[in-house]
């Protein structure tokens, strides 16, 4: 795939090549793992940190820092938390705002395509709420359509990146073994669900 399902991805490829390895290793650590400890603390170290390596992602050319963006305007939202000072923040508060081009994409999950999963990703490493992680399941596993290339990118994508994170994080494999046991789980993804805690469990069985 062109694009990495998630920021942190991003950022371990930096750090063999960045004098700020270690900053960008905790940065890395603060993506994907924000939502079990959020504290405003913690927010604010996030802010200062997304802040400071704003080059490093507009350098990257794939939108990183709009998921930076989308990640404090989320925090922000959920816990009444305000957004700092930067070029970041206030790309955030327009993601807040909700009026601008970008603000209304992000925020219409009708509009999908494999620049949406990430969104919904970072929504939810930045919330930990399930409505993301139902949102990128709905399209994991589904056969791949033949004439539908935007698609058929969205199903690889969705798949791929549920599964590697059904592996990172427990919360995600729960939700998946909830899914798993739900009546309403189509049979097609019935199948992908169960592949991707085996693949889990193979790593972490204590899960």
């Amino acid at each position: 795939m062109k694009r990495f399902a998630f920021l942190a991805c991003f950022l371990a490829s930096l750090w063999c090549h960045s004098a700020l390895a270690d900053e960008l290793k905790n940065f890395g650590t603060q993506v994907s793992y924000f939502y079990l400890t959020p504290t405003p603390e913690a927010f604010d170290v996030f802010q200062k940190n997304a802040e400071r390596f704003r080059n490093e992602f507009e350098k990257a050319g794939k939108g990183y820092d709009v998921l930076v963006a989308v990640m404090i305007a989320r925090i922000s939202q959920q816990n009444n938390w305000p957004i700092s000072a930067g070029i970041i923040g206030l790309r955030a508060k327009e993601i807040v705002d909700g009026q601008s081009r970008l603000a209304k994409y992000v925020a219409d999950d009708t509009q999908v395509n494999a620049a949406k999963l990430d969104i919904w990703w970072a929504s939810f490493f930045a919330t930990g709420d399930e409505v993301y992680l139902a949102n990128i399941l709905q399209y994991a596993g589904l056969e791949l359509p033949k004439a539908d290339v935007e698609r058929m990118l969205i199903i690889q994508a969705a798949s791929w990146s549920f599964k590697a994170n059904c592996r990172q994080h427990p919360k995600v494999l729960a939700f998946a073994r909830q899914r798993l046991a739900s009546p309403h789980t189509s049979e097609a993804q019935t199948k992908f669900i169960r592949d991707a805690i085996a693949f889990a469990e193979i790593a972490s069985p204590a899960q």
